[in-house]
């Protein structure tokens, strides 16, 4: 006979469950017997579907497993450089050595191609008095692209495209930290430096541009590419910090901001944070625990 619904099913279930348990308990001598719950009572839907009930009929919760081993150390990772509130990465590199071609840092990020640009950077040395080279940028069809320097205790070069200009500044004699910020342009046709957020010198140039996708170091003066034919006598001895590029020419008060306040214009170009550089021979770097300002 076909069942017409679930009641019906529950009904015969209980009837033939009642049957077999009275069967087995009249074969029993176990006085205890008549407490046995039967194997296949009925659990209620509510409690099929997670009622709080439905618990009773859990079964018994397993032992924890065995833990696993803990894998290896992973790699210790790059640290990384602390970005002030205004936007300007702190480092500060620092080279320890004159006359040798070991120590540098070579720049390992895209350079672009640019037809104006601002580079600038605290600077502390004592060898003003020969060829002290912070920036050096060289193509393969042209060395000193882009490099800048000094010459001289009043003598300050820029050279951009192959060719040099020479800013005459007051006399460089103190190791005190100093802000320099070197600009080219060849929209307006004039490159200019400012020393300590104030405009020294701006000169005439012929208008070059610089070319981009080529190597970039900082304090040797390279006259090939890849760190190639260095000059002892031309390394940078001393400390460059916050060495940034940007792709036009920054106003007065964008430097004065970034000398006296250390507040960044976002659009650089070109950062020397550690994951785009990379440290040769005796450079070594150092995250101060503040952004210089004057």
């Amino acid at each position: 006979m076909p069942l017409k619904n679930k009641n019906q099913f529950v009904f015969v279930i209980s009837v033939v469950t009642s049957f077999l348990v009275e069967t087995s308990y009249g074969q029993t001598s176990d006085p205890q017997a008549q407490h046995l719950v039967p194997v296949c009572a009925y659990v209620p839907e509510a409690m099929q579907r997670g009622h709080s009930n439905a618990g009773f009929y859990r079964g018994v919760k397993g032992d924890p497993g065995i833990v696993g081993k803990q894998g290896p150390k992973g790699e210790k990772g790059v640290p990384g450089e602390m970005w002030n509130v205004g936007g300007c990465p702190t480092i500060t590199y620092h080279f320890p050595r004159d006359n040798q071609i070991t120590d540098y840092v070579w720049y390992r990020s895209y350079v672009p191609r640019m037809t104006e640009a601002t580079a600038c950077a605290w600077l502390e040395t004592s060898e003003y008095n020969h060829h002290a080279t912070w920036i050096s940028y060289t193509t393969s069809n042209r060395d000193n692209e882009f490099f800048i320097a000094f010459i001289n205790p009043t003598t300050v070069r820029l050279a951009i495209a192959g060719k040099g200009y020479d800013f005459t500044v007051p006399q460089l004699t103190s190791e005190t930290k100093m802000h320099f910020c070197v600009w080219f342009s060849s929209k307006r046709r004039q490159v200019g430096i400012s020393i300590n957020a104030k405009s020294v010198s701006v000169l005439s140039y012929t208008g070059e541009i610089m070319n981009g996708g080529a190597s970039m170091l900082l304090a040797q003066e390279q006259d090939s590419v890849n760190a190639g034919s260095l000059d002892a006598s031309q390394a940078f001895h001393g400390n460059i910090t916050n060495p940034m590029m940007w792709p036009r020419v920054l106003s007065e008060d964008e430097i004065s901001n970034l000398a006296h306040r250390c507040e960044c214009p976002v659009d650089h170009a070109i950062t020397f944070t550690l994951d785009r550089a990379e440290l040769y021979g005796s450079a070594t770097y150092s995250i101060p625990d503040v952004c210089p300002i004057i």
